[in-house]
């Protein structure tokens, strides 16, 4: 990984004859950017104004501890299995994935708390514990978050976005989801209570959004958690990064 951009450096004859891919920004995508096109036979060359790989993933070490700077959970460990198989190696080998249940717990100011698990029916209980009349409001967003889901990671987000008239085809549909309503509005559309409200719009914070102003596609988030679960990598997501920058390397 380097840092400065001396592309005489960067290129020089070294015998080295693939083609160079030169990627800015060693965050996760740029790290999952380089595995492929290294696996496609290209020499991925990686700039970042860190010292480290990870990009907003990355971790901070004071006083004997670890604090991660930005996500901390991960919530569709395949995309990393599939990953990890496009360099021939196993991701599961390499990462310690310990999956958790319940998922987590929010404590809110007034002394209540909501934790979310994979158990759908608990999850209708804890929802009826801060306030029974958006159980069914509840129900209608995980509605909403599969069928967000469905369109904005299975579709969108596997289909290449390079052309003008790809996106201008979407369109209409982001109208009909309402993306243009945040994610903080669509939860607060189904549910009453501020605490549930906070509770299923938080998510964006992982990535450094705003949840008053970031689409309501974000709602896809809930349907994933309860699909995939959420697992903890021992080291936090910068060990994620670690790893994958190692495989790089190699």
């Amino acid at each position: 990984m380097l840092t400065r951009t001396d592309l005489d450096v960067l290129l020089r004859e070294d015998g080295d004859s693939r083609p160079v891919a030169l990627i800015i920004g060693a965050g996760l995508g740029g790290l999952a950017a380089a595995i492929r096109l290294g696996a496609k036979g290209y020499r991925a060359v990686i700039l970042d104004r860190l010292d480290s790989p990870g990009g907003r993933g990355t971790a901070v070490h004071k006083g004997g501890h670890r604090f991660d700077l930005g996500p901390t959970i991960v919530t569709v460990p395949q995309v990393f299995e599939e990953l990890w198989a496009v360099a021939g190696r196993s991701f599961r080998d390499e990462i310690d994935l310990v999956h958790l249940d319940p998922y987590y717990t929010i404590r809110f100011p007034d002394g209540s708390d909501f934790t979310v698990s994979s158990d759908p029916a608990q999850m209708r209980e804890e929802v009826r514990k801060l306030s029974p009349g958006d159980v069914g409001g509840f129900d209608r967003f995980m509605d909403d978050s599969e069928r967000r889901y469905r369109f904005g990671f299975e579709d969108l987000g596997r289909r290449p976005m390079n052309e003008l008239w790809e996106l201008i085809k979407v369109l209409p549909i982001f109208g009909y989801y309402r993306a243009d309503r945040s994610i903080y509005q669509h939860a607060a559309l189904r549910m009453k209570d501020e605490r549930l409200r906070m509770a299923f719009s938080f998510h964006p914070l992982f990535i450094g959004g705003d949840p008053f102003h970031v689409t309501s596609m974000y709602a896809l988030v809930s349907h994933l958690e309860k699909a995939f679960g959420v697992h903890y990598a021992v080291g936090g997501v910068a060990a994620i990064a670690e790893a994958m920058a190692k495989v790089i390397a190699d």
